[in-house]
């Protein structure tokens, strides 16, 4: 049976938080730990006192902490497996102010401006684009932001293993191009982009290790280096900071 590109999505996902499909990727990780601590600390700042939308949510790992300091935080996914798991964590640390819901991120059905916050991990890149920025401007209140976590595409190295490991993966995402942040420009103002993961992959064999702490430092300094030039699209990742134009 040929599934729609949505319920591609859903099946997949449903899988991944039943039995994790993508482990074998997991120590790459490591390498790009401080722009990922980086991206935690931006939400939970911009998340004080303000109703948050998580933008799917998974099993809300980042949610719960986000919800203590929030006004509210609802959090959405294309997973019910997900959505199961996210009520239930937000249960068992007896939160009051969360709401988790399954929903389609290119076609929420949430009233106009009724964030602040909206914010997602590895989300975008499975999706329309057009419509998913779209639609994340137009629940956002005037003034509110978009922080986003997310593979870039341009790396042929990187691509190469994708091509690789196709199990880790929908047939359907796209790690971002440079086209796809001229489309969000058409909604935010991208000041604030910041690239991470290009020589700091050398310390992952020596991950979780004195020397190998040592050589991300390093590694990470160089990447900043080099990040101040066009070489930044080789990066594996973007940190999207990003406000509301109108």
């Amino acid at each position: 049976m040929q599934h729609s590109r949505i319920e591609n999505e859903r099946i997949f996902h449903n899988n991944r938080f039943t039995e994790e499909v993508r482990d074998a990727q997991g120590k790459y990780y490591a390498s790009i730990k401080h722009g990922s601590k980086n991206f935690d600390d931006k939400v939970l700042g911009a998340s004080r006192n303000a109703d948050v939308l998580e933008y799917g949510c998974g099993s809300a790992i980042q949610g719960i902490r986000v919800a203590r300091q929030a006004r509210s935080l609802t959090g959405i996914d294309i997973s019910d497996v997900a959505i199961q798991d996210a009520q239930k964590a937000a249960e068992e640390a007896g939160l009051v102010n969360t709401d988790y819901q399954v929903m389609n991120a290119e076609d929420m059905t949430f009233d106009s401006a009724s964030f602040d916050v909206v914010f997602g991990r590895g989300i975008i890149h499975h999706l329309d684009l057009e419509l998913a920025f779209r639609n994340i401007a137009r629940v956002l209140r005037p003034g509110g932001v978009a922080i986003f976590w997310e593979p870039l595409g341009h790396n042929p190295i990187l691509n190469r293993y994708r091509d690789m490991t196709p199990q880790a993966r929908t047939p359907d995402e796209h790690p971002l191009l440079r086209q796809d942040f001229k489309l969000a420009g058409r909604y935010f103002d991208l000041g604030k982009l910041q690239f991470y993961g290009l020589t700091t992959i050398l310390s992952v064999p020596m991950r979780d290790t004195a020397v190998g702490e040592a050589v991300l430092s390093a590694t990470a300094i160089i990447d900043q280096m080099i990040f101040k030039t066009p070489a930044r699209w080789m990066a594996w990742h973007v940190l999207m900071d990003m406000k509301k134009l109108y």
